[in-house]
């Protein structure tokens, strides 16, 4: 570690290994939880073809684009996210923690050839009446010039004493303008751990999602915000955007979903629904920068 707190690593650690010591990682954060204050750094991050091409299918992109879809360089940092998670300074243990939301901003289309350097570090934490909620900040930097930044948002669930405030009556379901329907198979959420490199059980079957307290397979949140920007491609009217979205409810394969979206001149609002247009999966909002 350097005098400015920086932690630089030759290469991207790989995602199978650091899944498997995850399982077994357990850890009993204290009263005051402290996280790691030093940035991981890796430099010249080149992106696989291969697995840019699965990552592509996957989620429905364009095959034939020569820039990286907004959304893909997730599934690299997100292995920074599990290296720092599994670090003995890290107050909570990987597995388990709920991703809560997740906010992505290109500031220009990224070649899918150009060499990268990836940041991450631990952006803010808080203690509220569900449990520790935490935040991991990443950059990514074509040379001097940062192209692209994501904030992740997570909860790890335990006792903190905190009394939850009183919930709000929910409202009508919101009314768009827009409407897609979007048919969802397991084999969607094992074609997604390939092309991500997470190969978190729940995502893979449903007898080991069982085994975990889920009643059936469920699909990434992060599969759906992909899959969502896919789906919405032809209504991105720029390649220097922002895309916000909260992750609500947990999607159980296999199922139909609707995609419901309003546009006005650039601004995209949406929503991922189950097959009702009740239940809300995901809250999204693109604006250009």
């Amino acid at each position: 570690m350097t005098a400015s707190h920086e932690l630089r690593l030759k290469r991207l650690p790989i995602a199978l290994p650091m899944l498997l010591k995850a399982a077994i990682t357990r850890k009993k954060p204290g009263s005051t939880p402290s996280f790691p204050s030093y940035t991981l750094e890796v430099a010249d991050v080149a992106c696989s073809n291969s697995q840019l091409q699965r990552y592509r299918k996957a989620c429905g992109f364009s095959a034939d684009s020569g820039t990286l879809p907004i959304s893909f360089l997730h599934v690299q940092v997100f292995r920074l996210h599990m290296k720092m998670m599994l670090d003995k300074q890290f107050p909570v243990s990987p597995m388990g923690c709920v991703h809560l939301s997740n906010t992505i901003t290109q500031f220009r289309a990224i070649d899918a050839k150009t060499p990268l350097r990836l940041q991450c570090r631990v952006a803010d934490h808080q203690i509220t009446d569900k449990g520790i909620e935490f935040s991991f900040y990443c950059s990514a930097f074509a040379g001097q010039e940062k192209v692209w930044e994501d904030t992740s948002r997570y909860l790890s669930r335990c006792k903190t004493g905190i009394t939850a405030a009183p919930k709000a009556a929910r409202g009508a379901p919101r009314v768009y303008s827009g409407n897609k329907t979007l048919a969802i198979g397991r084999s969607d959420a094992r074609s997604y751990a390939r092309a991500s490199g997470d190969f978190n059980p729940i995502h893979l079957h449903d007898l080991s999602a069982k085994v975990l307290g889920f009643k059936r397979m469920v699909i990434h949140g992060m599969w759906s915000k992909a899959a969502c920007l896919a789906a919405l491609s032809e209504n991105i009217q720029s390649d220097h955007y922002s895309c916000e979205v909260e992750f609500k409810t947990p999607i159980f394969l296999p199922a139909k979903v609707q995609l419901h979206f309003d546009q006005d001149n650039s601004d995209l609002d949406f929503e991922l629904r189950d097959n009702a247009g009740l239940k809300p999966h995901l809250i999204g909002r693109i604006r250009p920068l």
